[in-house]
């Protein structure tokens, strides 16, 4: 059960994480903070696996060390570039629990990803249980016109909100056959932060220009940017070192749990955002008999 609790200590982190990111927004005069998310991702993992690491750099530089490398960045692309960003993005347009419920959707494309690149095959309780979290999902969203997000962003956030779900869904899986080469969490994550990090400079320097570019990705750094990027932070490498004890599909729905804990942290700091109680309490029982199922 190692795997399992360090998967939902992740989801708690996360769950925090949606709510600073909206909180972080009224002061952003960037991007919010995720750039500096990454790169103490990038610090912390190094940290972890210059300290703790089972991986020695002899063993990353042969054949099938450099296959892992290779994985993990593509993993990392994923994640820190998709994933996040596109998850930064829809939190701040549709609210952190609406945003968190959209991510539940991972375990939905995880399982065609873990049966085509691992040839993981899901048994019936698997999906049964997938099925029931994804059900209680479907029934907060469609909850009642006068509570859901009015902005004009609010469809925009929608559809990132989805892209984050299957950007996470395929690094889960790349991160669990890298995790099979070279089993070592912090290295993989460093590597993918690295990658990731070096990918959104690029990207913010070539379409805005060096200075304006270094700026956008810079220039949010107070203490809930900090907050946010350090959930964030944690959040991943738990996540990542979940993978190391337990399996992609367990990892993906246990991480449903974060939606609850982002409304439990919305009621407590910020009262941001609207909460179909009744529809969410539905949601929670359905998300938990759904993990109870995976993870039997």
């Amino acid at each position: 059960m190692i795997g399992e609790t360090l998967a939902v200590c992740a989801a708690l982190a996360y769950g925090l994480a949606g709510v600073l990111i909206v909180r972080g927004k009224a002061t952003a005069r960037g991007d919010n903070g995720a750039f500096l998310s990454v790169v103490m991702t990038a610090v912390m993992s190094g940290l972890l696996w210059l300290g703790w690491g089972t991986v020695a750099v002899g063993d990353v530089v042969t054949a099938e060390g450099l296959r892992a490398v290779g994985i993990f960045a593509l993993a990392g692309v994923l994640a820190n570039v998709f994933g996040r960003q596109s998850m930064y993005r829809a939190t701040e347009m549709i609210g952190a629990v609406r945003a968190g419920l959209l991510r539940r959707l991972t375990p939905l494309f995880v399982v065609p990803c873990a049966f085509v690149i691992l040839g993981d095959i899901p048994d019936p309780v698997t999906l049964l249980g997938g099925g029931i979290v994804l059900t209680g999902v479907l029934i907060y969203m469609r909850m009642p016109k006068r509570m859901a997000p009015s902005a004009p962003g609010a469809g925009l956030g929608l559809a990132l909100g989805v892209l984050s779900a299957v950007a996470y869904a395929l690094a889960y899986t790349f991160r669990g056959l890298g995790l099979d080469i070279a089993p070592d969490a912090a290295l993989g994550t460093c590597i993918g932060a690295l990658v990731g990090g070096v990918w959104i400079l690029v990207r913010a320097v070539g379409g805005k220009g060096v200075r304006h570019g270094w700026r956008h990705i810079t220039a949010d750094r107070s203490p809930h940017h900090l907050q946010a990027a350090l959930a964030l932070t944690a959040g991943q490498l738990l996540q990542f070192f979940a993978l190391k004890h337990a399996t992609v599909l367990s990892v993906s729905v246990l991480g449903t749990l974060e939606v609850l804990f982002s409304a439990l942290f919305v009621w407590l700091i910020t009262r941001s955002e609207p909460i179909a109680i009744t529809r969410l309490l539905v949601a929670s029982v359905m998300a938990m008999a759904g993990t109870a199922l995976l993870v039997l």
